[in-house]
């Protein structure tokens, strides 16, 4: 019984992680943390390697934003002694 509550709780979260991801709707590739996404005003969302290939005049993203390796932002702190 736990085992399966703990599947489905896996399940669940994987399913959430999946549904939160942006992807490039030209190559439908996932960009990887530290790569950068464009969006667009018509909606297309790009990324680098899609961009790269529009001509010069045409990449004018209305936005772009860094893929995160973390939705949390990891803070450091120093230790005191």
């Amino acid at each position: 019984m736990a085992g399966e509550f703990e599947a489905m709780m896996i399940r669940k979260g994987i399913g959430e992680l999946h549904a939160a991801r942006t992807s490039c709707t030209r190559c439908r590739r996932t960009p990887l943390p530290g790569e950068q996404l464009h969006r667009f005003e018509s909606g297309r969302v790009l990324c680098d390697l899609c961009l790269a290939r529009l001509p010069i005049d045409q990449r004018l993203p209305m936005s772009s934003e860094r893929i995160r390796v973390s939705e949390r932002l990891v803070r450091v702190a120093r230790r005191t002694a």
